[in-house]
């Protein structure tokens, strides 16, 4: 077993220098989602995703940019991690209704055991109070005796099943937290991509259903990729865990806040027209600028983080999802054109 281990081992290790060595070889950042490419088709496991990187590069049709880089780990990558947890979900979902049945079985046989030991007591208090006669005396005393076995088995009984529920119990915390896990993103600690889609999916339902206003912020940091150059990736790290904190303590009730990729943000304001949608994306942005910066390795003071943020509505009537995301993608570009820093409502045109 060990040996296997070691082997998977040296692999893994060869499959990140020989990634590491082409990144380099063609100029190409190694960020997380870049990596992640490159690791796969060094390691030659999604066939169609070397086959797209090879007439890339064989045609030299265009560039290995970041963009590019974000398509191929969208097209290749993530569908197959969606898939992983579309499946876990499904499990989970199906765990957690077999669990629910098995303690609803639990609780109805502690109900009947401990209405039996009640039914028990009664009776051999009746019997004790009523017995002249020796023979029937001697007969109360043998029922008594089994009476009273019987309620101990049932006490056994209840404990074991007690212990089950506690157990049953802890399996349903631990199910529910591996599932909010799966859900969330690991370096930020807001939901994740995946969470957002479902959240979009349920809210437009929900506003269409109700005639309800739902508001989408699309907040990208302004000059992210200058803070890894400058500072570095870890660096770069800790400026997307502060604006995900400050996201997360800027919204409340059931505004939902999720990192949407790389260093982009999305807030799904729910039962709030698009002029209070512009109010909480202005304190959003005036937040983050107002906070500055400390890089911990050298107790230096870094200039303030900004943020561009654009702000749609959704159109019951007439938005898919689609739609509405891209409207707010587009109010989020004009704010970055028009000088970053700043708030953009969604066009009307």
């Amino acid at each position: 077993m060990s040996s296997t281990k070691e082997t998977n081992h040296s692999q893994s290790m060869a499959c990140a220098k020989k990634s590491l060595a082409l990144m380099m070889e063609r100029q190409i950042d190694p960020n997380p989602i870049n990596y992640s490419v490159w690791y796969h088709y060094a390691a030659g496991d999604i066939a169609e995703l070397n086959k797209e990187i090879n007439g890339i590069i064989e045609k030299k049709l265009l560039a290995v940019t970041d963009d590019v880089n974000i398509y191929l780990y969208n097209k290749y990558i993530l569908a197959s991690v969606r898939k992983e947890e579309e499946a876990l979900a499904e499990n989970s979902k199906n765990t957690k209704s077999v669990l629910s049945e098995i303690m609803g079985v639990i609780d109805q046989f502690n109900d009947d055991t401990t209405t039996y030991n009640e039914q028990i007591d009664s009776h051999v208090t009746k019997l004790s109070q009523s017995i002249s006669d020796p023979n029937l005396a001697a007969m109360a005393k043998e029922i008594v005796s089994r009476a009273v076995a019987i309620r101990t088995s049932g006490a056994e009984l209840n404990k074991k099943l007690e212990e089950s529920k506690n157990e049953v119990n802890k399996l349903k915390i631990n199910l529910e937290k591996i599932t909010s896990e799966a859900n969330r993103d690991f370096l930020t600690g807001v939901a994740n991509r995946k969470a957002l889609e479902m959240r979009l999916s349920e809210l437009t339902h929900w506003a269409k259903e109700n005639n309800a206003d739902l508001c989408l912020l699309m907040i990208d940091i302004d000059h992210f990729k200058k803070f890894n150059d400058k500072f570095g990736h870890l660096f770069g790290d800790e400026v997307l865990k502060k604006v995900g904190k400050s996201l997360f303590e800027s919204v409340k009730g059931k505004d939902f806040v999720a990192r949407y990729g790389g260093e982009e943000f999305a807030v799904l304001l729910p039962n709030t027209p698009l002029a209070t949608g512009l109010i909480v994306a202005e304190n959003i942005r005036k937040n983050i600028a107002d906070t500055g910066l400390l890089r911990k390795d050298t107790g230096e003071m870094i200039g303030n983080v900004t943020v561009s943020i654009g702000v749609a509505r959704y159109r019951c009537q007439e938005d898919s999802i689609a739609v509405f995301l891209g409207r707010a993608d587009e109010a989020l570009y004009r704010s970055k054109s028009g000088g970053r820093n700043r708030v953009t409502p969604e066009s009307f045109a």
